[in-house]
């Protein structure tokens, strides 16, 4: 039966995927293997959304952890999300750990993502180190979030974010099918929710995000000295 809620997700689903990834296997892992040795776990999906805003804006956003647990935490119920940091600098880099807060009906909750590759305007990806409450990953284990920016065509930003998990048990295996959709839900909710913290961060003049920057530093250039006579 079409009902109402069916036609609300195939909108939904239509203004956030355009179209790119999902004919390809895997190509997040092997862009996240090249940058770190953890292996990650199944391909379980990708989402992307078009965002009214520059790819500076959006990675400026996306390695800030000011507002990171506004959006990671979109789609998660019963959950008032609190400031979030990093353990050791400023801003997303390789080997820190994102520490993020939340308030829940049961007290309050942390959930610690380690950073496996960070290449700047470009790919992020994060692994649960731990989640104590199950907040992102109830019944899977291994959970990763891989972010990619592509420009799109017509000036916005394209943001993906894949997802790779595993079921923690045989029990949880056998839901999966039943889980997975609300996975995907979680990634889209995601997705919206740092589409309008970017689009409102590009309408100000000065925005309070992050001076990070866009591409990675040249490699420095060593000059060979003659040798002493």
């Amino acid at each position: 039966m079409f009902t109402r809620f069916t036609a609300v997700a195939l909108v939904l689903t239509a203004s956030l995927a355009p179209g790119l990834a999902h004919a390809e296997a895997d190509p997040w892992a092997a862009r996240v293997r090249a940058r770190s040795d953890v292996q990650l776990a199944t391909f379980q999906g990708v989402d992307c959304v078009s965002i009214h805003a520059s790819r500076a804006v959006v990675w400026r956003l996306l390695v800030g952890p000011e507002y990171a647990s506004r959006w990671l935490f979109a789609g998660v119920p019963d959950v008032l999300p609190r400031p979030a940091h990093y353990k050791k600098g400023p801003t997303a880099e390789k080997g820190d750990v994102l520490l993020l807060e939340a308030t829940t009906k049961d007290g309050p909750r942390h959930l610690d993502l380690a950073v496996l590759a960070a290449v700047p305007g470009e790919l992020l990806s994060f692994i649960v180190r731990s989640d104590d409450a199950n907040l992102l990953d109830r019944g899977i284990e291994r959970l990763s979030l891989t972010f990619l920016l592509e420009d799109s065509r017509d000036g916005k930003t394209d943001l993906y974010l894949a997802m790779h998990y595993d079921s923690d048990s045989p029990f949880s295996a056998i839901l999966s099918p039943a889980s997975a959709p609300r996975q995907r839900e979680r990634r889209q909710a995601a997705l919206a929710m740092f589409s309008l913290l970017a689009e409102e961060a590009a309408r100000q003049k000065d925005p309070p995000l992050h001076d990070v920057p866009l591409s990675a530093p040249p490699p420095p250039v060593y000059k060979t000295l003659p040798p002493r006579k």
